[in-house]
């Protein structure tokens, strides 16, 4: 019985590591579509998202509906944002 039970863990354990190892070979997934040009009308293809309710309220999450291209340029405009702040230094005594 000792030896079933051992001889069925091996198994099951071969069978784990083979099939992880065939995902790792399996082809990469084609690049995400940020990263390809996108056709004009991708461009102009109105997008909605639900946008979260203000700091400190459960309630108010609303809906807006823009193109992609305006979602695009939002994002854009933030990553210029956050990449001045971060490298926005305080004088030798934080002021």
């Amino acid at each position: 019985m000792h030896k079933l039970a051992l001889a069925l863990v091996s198994t099951v354990g071969l069978t784990v590591f083979a099939s992880a190892a065939l995902a790792d070979a399996a082809p990469a997934a084609p690049a995400p579509a940020a990263a390809t040009p996108a056709n004009q009308s991708d461009l102009d293809k109105t997008v909605c998202r639900t946008m979260p309710p203000p700091t400190g309220s459960r309630l108010g999450t609303r809906r807006e509906c823009r193109t992609q291209r305006e979602w695009d340029d939002i994002r854009l405009q933030s990553e210029k944002e956050t990449t001045h702040m971060q490298g926005t230094t305080l004088g030798p005594r934080g002021n």
